[in-house]
C-alpha cells in the first residue's frame, strides 16, 4: 500500500518550482503597486518574477503562439491604459512572450551559423534597443536578454545530452550572456523604480541568486519531492501562471478603476 501511495504522488518539475515562485513574486508586487502607498518594497520582490518568465520562453522548445496570449495581453493592455488617461502604454508582456516565441527560431539558426560573432551582435543591439523596446512593450529589450540567456542554456544543454559532453562553445556563450543580462536587467529595474541603496542591494542579490539557479536550470523532475499537501499546490500554481496572472492583474486594474479611493 505504502508503494502505490509513493507510485500516486505527484511529481513536482523543475519549472513548477520556478513558476510557482514567480507567480507568487507577480502578486506580491502587484499588491504593492496597485494598493499600497509606500510599495517599494514589494516592488524590489516583484522583480524576481519577469526573468523566470522570459527566461523559461528561451528555453522552451515550442513554435506553437496561442491566440489567447494575443486577446488577454491586448485586453490587459487596455485596461492599463484606461487606468492612464488611455495614455499609450506599453504592450503587455504577453505580446512579448508571443514575439520571442516567433523569433525564437531564427535567433538560433543565425546563432549556430555564427557562432560568437552572432551573439554579440544580437546582445549589442538588444542593449542599444532598450530605450525604444522599454517603450514598445513591457519589460522589452532586458526581458528578451533573458530569453537569449535561457536559449543558450537550452542548448549547452542539449549538447550535454546529445552527445555525452559539455558543447564548448554554447558553455562559453552562457558564461557570457549571464552577467550582462543581471546587470542590464537591475540597471533598467533601478532606472525605473529608484529603489534606496538598500533595497537596491536586495534587488541586486536576489536577481543574481535567482540567475545562478537559471544557470543551473535543467527541465525535469525535481530532485526535491516535497510532500503531497505541499506538491498539489505547487503544481497548481506552476501550471496555471497564465490563469493566475490574468485574473489578478485584471482584478486589480478593474478594482482600483471601480474605487479609486483604495488604489496607492
Amino acid at each position: 500500500m505504502a508503494a502505490h501511495r509513493k507510485s500516486m504522488s505527484p511529481k513536482v518539475d523543475n519549472c513548477d518550482w520556478l513558476k510557482a515562485g514567480a507567480i507568487t513574486m507577480v502578486v506580491v508586487g502587484h499588491i504593492g503597486y496597485f494598493f499600497i502607498d509606500d510599495g517599494a518594497w514589494w516592488s524590489v520582490f516583484g522583480r524576481m518574477a519577469a526573468p523566470v518568465f522570459f527566461f523559461l520562453m528561451g528555453y522552451a522548445r515550442s513554435r506553437r503562439i496561442p491566440f489567447k496570449w494575443i486577446f488577454l495581453g491586448a485586453a490587459l493592455t487596455l485596461l492599463d491604459s484606461w487606468n492612464n488617461d488611455w495614455d499609450w502604454m506599453p504592450l503587455n508582456i504577453l505580446f512579448s512572450l508571443a514575439l520571442i516565441r516567433l523569433v525564437r527560431p531564427y535567433v538560433l539558426d543565425v546563432m549556430q551559423r555564427y557562432g560568437w560573432v552572432s551573439l554579440v551582435v544580437i546582445t549589442a543591439v538588444l542593449v542599444a534597443l532598450l530605450p525604444a523596446a522599454g517603450e514598445a512593450f513591457d519589460y522589452g529589450a532586458e526581458g528578451w536578454l533573458w530569453a537569449l540567456f535561457g536559449l543558450c542554456q537550452r542548448m549547452y544543454v542539449d549538447g550535454d545530452a546529445a552527445e555525452g559532453r559539455s558543447a564548448p562553445d554554447w558553455k562559453r556563450m552562457r558564461w557570457l550572456i549571464w552577467p550582462i543580462t543581471v546587470l542590464v536587467y537591475t540597471w533598467q529595474e533601478q532606472l525605473e523604480f529608484r529603489f534606496s541603496d538598500v533595497q537596491l542591494a536586495t534587488v541586486t542579490l536576489s536577481i543574481i541568486a535567482l540567475s545562478t539557479c537559471l544557470f543551473l536550470f535543467v527541465r525535469g523532475p525535481s530532485r526535491i519531492q516535497p510532500p503531497d499537501r505541499f506538491a498539489y499546490p505547487l503544481q497548481f500554481l506552476g501550471r496555471h501562471t497564465l490563469e493566475i496572472y490574468v485574473f489578478q492583474l485584471a482584478g486589480s486594474e478593474i478594482i482600483i478603476n471601480v474605487f479609486p479611493k483604495i488604489a496607492a
